[in-house]
């Protein structure tokens, strides 16, 4: 049986949303570099595992599209309830700073516990690659109780092949 290309387009799209969202990557690998984690208060956000790959848009020859999922996670040491909300969140490379295209829910972290969260980047850029130094914002993604708390950003290195 032959199915025709918009179809197979189809299966072939939902496989990979199936490895995007039901496991958060579907190769998730360890960072060729990354910065500790980054604490405030007794909270520290880390970067855990990476899933990074780089495509040729057919249809803008100056770009290609960058796909990065990062899994973050957050350690609660502290005595307060801590929200985290992974799509308050940047990816900044290049002088631009940018939204993740989807990630876990906001959630809170009870005193003494972690959870990990899974964030999206989808970007179409001429410059961007899983070989280029990027950085992780937090700008209003962690609050303790009510307050919001900065963090200083981490910056990582997804690989050190362009894939």
């Amino acid at each position: 049986m032959v199915r025709s290309s918009k179809a197979g387009l189809a299966v072939q799209v939902i496989v990979l949303a199936g490895c995007m969202v039901g496991l958060g990557g579907c190769a998730s690998k360890a960072f060729v570099r990354t910065d500790g984690p980054v604490a405030e208060r007794g909270v520290s956000i880390s970067l855990v595992s990476q899933s990074c790959d780089r495509e040729i848009d057919p249809n803008w020859s100056s770009a290609d599209i960058l796909g990065l999922d990062l899994r973050v996670r957050v350690s609660n040491g502290g005595e307060s309830i801590v929200a985290f909300d992974p799509g308050k969140t940047a990816l900044v490379a290049d002088g631009r700073s940018s939204p993740p295209r989807r990630g876990d829910a906001a959630a809170v972290v009870a005193p003494g516990n972690s959870q990990t969260f899974v964030i999206h980047f989808l970007e179409r850029d001429g410059t961007l690659a899983c070989n280029v130094p990027l950085t992780l914002a937090f700008k209003g993604a962690v609050a303790i109780g009510e307050a919001p708390v900065t963090f200083k950003a981490i910056s990582f290195l997804p690989s050190n092949d362009d894939l």
